[in-house]
């Protein structure tokens, strides 16, 4: 490690701009507010791609310790900072993108009455997510895992005027701390078992443990060996990793998430905060190696997540429920390479996922935009022409997510599926079942959004579209640029040039062993076989909607089996309904039961009237009684007392 004095800046300087735009905002001219809160994302961005130079030209980790944060006992926690190969790669990515963002949202919350209050969200956000990434130890980590969640709640709920807006708000709050929860119990579980949750030190008492049939002599764990408590601390961090990155069953306040603004999807929900539980396994990877059946639950739990999020893609209509459980999709293709020991592939797909989904968001919020607020994909059409600024980085992107050949997402999917090819065929049919549907419906989003003719009712609403502005423009196009180039941060050693850039720069964090060990010709099968489905996916597609809604699937749709499958999936597969019969409706039950009962007649009923009461009472009668108020009583009470307290010390 290496002292970098000036490391705290990067969430310092977001935090400046929250601060300053929520504390006067009121009283801030828009365009100021604007600049206050750019400027402080930017300045964080060139703060991190300085360190991150530094990190390349003298090849060691960055530190930045600030003070001793907590001290009980054995126990020492300090407030401690540091920048490593793998924290950097995904903090360029967040001020990077965020920057990006943040020009975006200039131009398409201009009218907004909540723009300041928005900007200063969206400045908390980032210095929150920037915490999360660069803390040192898992408390540290937490703080910002905490931040971020309350970000979200705020910037999902940002029109909180509207009922449904609120209630999503409020969801995504609930879900995220069922998930917290476990990422608590883990955290206690590796203090008790190392007495540390620095991520250095620990990564070095792990690493020396190493001995996973170790039987525990002592603590709470007395009597497991030392890989089943690993196993134990590992699933429970994991489920933290299900809340915040929307993993089955803890995915579905996602989905709801998209009634906030546009912009705020493509941060929070694309580029950024669903990707913190991929970066916590993988800065966890030593446990995870240690602990091979909690891996072998986040491979199956992401490939179980991607093939069930991506049928409810199939059926949606609104543009961003489709984009949002695209995202839910490709979160499980993350850990699923995470469940596999492929943490390179991982960390590769969240940044090109960054890239094409950020643009496809924010290309989304263009349209809604353009449309004065309709989100309904069925209702568009025809918009090509009108706004091809938007269309061409769409559909760029669309072939990226599509897998498609030399797009940035082709390079990091055909990774995962490589790796879940050589480890276990069942997941890699299941990745490439997965695939096929993303091509498939990402391809029929863009057909019915931007080919063939204007749908709406209004005949002239085409007519009258409200074009972006410059500063949304920008971001879409230099994202769709990445979307289009990304892929040659770790091209595979099969093609000509700088082969495995990512692979190289994150192996001081990661270890050796992360490069796909398969023979070329088979490589080159996979890379056949991923292009046949993505390409045959966007094609199928391509046939059924370029003139519209389809006819044949709207006919097979209307009666017997395929109506029953539609309403399935249009419906998502009716979890929520069953949530809410069975969680939130007992819940309220469990609560409305200890308001009528538990309550009033046993909390102060019984313990704060009738045992306090009569406790005290009779107490006090008995205590009453000698209080005779006579002096010479007093004395010859006092008297003897003594003489018998003398007399038993004597004996």
């Amino acid at each position: 490690m290496v002292v970098f004095s000036t490391l705290y800046l990067i969430p310092l300087l977001p935090l400046i701009g929250a601060a300053l735009l929520g504390l006067f905002g009121r009283r801030l001219d828009r365009d100021l507010a604007v600049m206050i809160a750019l400027s402080s994302v930017l300045g964080s961005f060139l703060v991190t791609g300085i360190a991150t130079y530094t990190i390349f030209t003298k090849h060691v980790a960055l530190e930045n310790h600030l003070w001793t944060w907590i001290d009980v006992g054995r126990y020492r926690f300090d407030l401690t900072f540091g920048l490593d190969q793998l924290s950097a790669a995904l903090l360029l990515v967040v001020t990077g993108v965020g920057f990006l963002i943040h020009v975006y949202s200039a131009g398409y919350m201009r009218e907004d009455p909540g723009h300041n209050r928005y900007f200063a969200y969206l400045n908390l956000f980032i210095f929150a997510m920037s915490i999360l990434v660069v803390g040192r130890s898992l408390p540290v980590m937490f703080v910002g895992w905490e931040g971020v969640g309350l970000a979200s709640y705020l910037l999902i709920g940002f029109w909180y005027s509207d009922e449904a807006k609120a209630k999503a708000g409020r969801k995504a709050f609930v879900v995220n701390r069922i998930g917290d929860f476990g990422f608590l119990i883990g955290m206690f579980t590796l203090l008790a078992l190392f007495g540390t949750v620095d991520f250095v030190d620990l990564d070095k008492a792990m690493r020396a443990a190493g001995a996973t049939t170790q039987i525990l002599q002592s603590g709470i764990f007395a009597g497991w060996t030392l890989g089943g408590a690993l196993t134990f601390a590992g699933c429970m961090l994991f489920l933290g990793a299900c809340g915040k990155s929307a993993q089955f069953p803890l995915y579905v306040w996602l989905p709801d998430a998209m009634a906030g603004p546009t912009p705020v999807s493509a941060l929070i929900h694309a580029a950024t905060m669903v990707t913190s539980g991929i970066f916590m396994c993988s800065r966890m990877h030593v446990l995870y190696d240690l602990a091979p059946a909690a891996a072998h639950l986040i491979a199956w739990t992401g490939a179980i997540t991607a093939v069930f999020a991506a049928t409810i893609g199939l059926a949606q209509n609104d543009i961003k429920k489709v984009l949002a459980y695209s995202t839910v999709s490709q979160l499980g293709y993350m850990f699923l390479a995470v469940g596999l020991g492929a943490y390179t592939a991982a960390m590769f797909h969240v940044m090109t996922h960054a890239f094409f989904k950020a643009c496809m968001f924010l290309g989304s919020g263009t349209v809604i935009h353009a449309l004065h607020g309709e989100q309904d994909i069925r209702k568009m059409g025809g918009l090509k022409g009108p706004l091809a600024s938007t269309f061409w980085p769409f559909a760029v992107s669309t072939l990226a997510i599509a897998g498609v050949f030399p797009f940035a997402g082709f390079f990091s999917k055909d990774l995962i599926l490589g790796f879940a090819f050589v480890e276990n065929k069942a997941l890699f049919a299941m990745g490439l079942l997965g695939a096929a549907m993303t091509a498939f419906y990402m391809g029929r989003l863009v057909m019915l959004t931007f080919m063939g003719r204007h749908r709406d009712p209004d005949p002239h609403a085409v007519d009258h579209l409200h074009l972006p502005s410059t500063s949304m423009v920008v971001p879409v196009v230099i994202l769709g640029v990445l979307a289009t180039i990304g892929g040659a941060l770790n091209l595979p050693h099969i093609l000509p040039g700088p082969h495995g850039i990512l692979e190289h720069w994150l192996e001081p964090v990661l270890g050796a062993g992360q490069t796909l060990e398969i023979a070329t010709s088979q490589e080159l099968l996979l890379w056949a076989v991923s292009m046949t489905v993505g390409v045959g996916g966007l094609f199928l597609a391509y046939v059924l909607y370029k003139d519209g809604p389809s006819v044949a699937i709207e006919g097979a749709v209307r009666s017997g089996p395929g109506r029953l499958a539609h309403l399935t999936l249009l419906n998502k597969w009716y979890v929520d309904e069953i949530y809410e019969a069975t969680v939130v409706r007992g819940t309220r039950f469990l609560g409305s039961l200890a308001a009528m009962i538990v309550d009033p007649w046993i909390i102060d009923g019984v313990l704060v009237k009738l045992i306090p009461g009569v406790f005290v009472r009779g107490t006090g009668t008995l205590l009453r009684k000698p209080q005779s108020g006579n002096v010479q009583a007093y004395a010859t009470l006092f008297v003897v007392a003594a003489a018998v307290v003398t007399t038993w010390a004597v004996w």
